[in-house]
């Protein structure tokens, strides 16, 4: 699926695309943005940096981000608790900085009256960012988001539902990314179950992943995927030699913007 400019996107053929065909699209934002949204991750990423490891902050600020694996090693810190979600999270000026260029009003223009979720409860909207070594993936198990809020996890308003934006900030072409399941949102019969991980319950598929048509969606730096919050979605192995970083957050459309459209949420 080639990528269209965030901007010529229509949102009639964006929310059909995600309802009733293959549940998701792929769209690029300006390079302006990019390259704020890269500075403001890069940011929080230093800052967390200096605070555990200080004696090497200086060598991680000399090198981008996506260079992180061949700096880190095992003894300076633990990188699992040290890049929980709570320490990628960006800040609520970061949030509004962000939201501030074109890409929050194209987000306007296709969604509407539009919320950002706030999963964790900090009180400011929920966008995060992730950072995956070479050779590991990130969200383990194919799931759905819609599984997620099904065991507890966030509040939603009444009135709206929910559509996910997956962005590709360092990503090497057919080596690191996102892989989905087309037209998989149609259906409610995946089965799965919960698991107690960190405090929390995480869905973990229980089909056959030889079974399903995962396919990887091609994207470079500046690409978003935006999909229905049932498509079963899942992290690439990080096959290349570059740290692999994204973005990501859920988008709260209102209900009416499907119904407007005759189309069922």
């Amino acid at each position: 699926m080639k990528a269209i400019s965030l901007s010529e996107l229509n949102r009639e053929a964006l929310l059909r695309e995600l309802n009733t065909d293959n549940g998701y699209l792929v769209a690029n934002i300006s390079m302006p943005d990019y390259q704020h949204i890269l500075t403001l991750i890069t940011e929080q990423y230093l800052h967390v940096l200096q605070m555990v490891c200080p004696h090497k902050v200086k060598q991680f600020h000399a090198e981008p981000i996506n260079q992180y694996h061949k700096i880190y090693q095992p003894e300076d810190f633990d990188h699992a608790s040290t890049w929980s979600k709570n320490a990628r999270l960006l800040g609520p000026s970061a949030v509004k900085s962000m939201l501030s260029g074109a890409i929050g009003t194209q987000l306007n223009r296709l969604f509407g009256d539009y919320l950002l979720a706030d999963e964790e409860n900090m009180g400011w909207p929920g966008i995060y960012w992730r950072l995956v070594r070479p050779g590991n993936t990130d969200i383990g198990s194919v799931h759905a988001d819609k599984w997620f809020w099904d065991l507890g996890h966030g509040d939603m308003p009444t009135g709206y539902t929910r559509v996910k934006l997956w962005m590709s900030v360092c990503t090497v072409l057919g080596s690191s990314g996102l892989q989905v399941v087309p037209h998989s949102q149609h259906s409610d019969d995946w089965k799965y179950h919960g698991e107690w991980r960190n405090g929390m319950q995480k869905p973990v598929l229980d089909e056959d992943l030889q079974s399903l048509n995962l396919v990887s969606v091609e994207t470079q730096p500046g690409d978003c995927i935006i999909f229905h919050d049932k498509l079963l979605h899942g992290g690439m192995i990080n096959s290349s030699d570059e740290t692999r970083v994204s973005l990501e957050f859920t988008i709260l459309t209102p209900i009416q913007e499907f119904v407007t459209l005759g189309l069922k949420q």
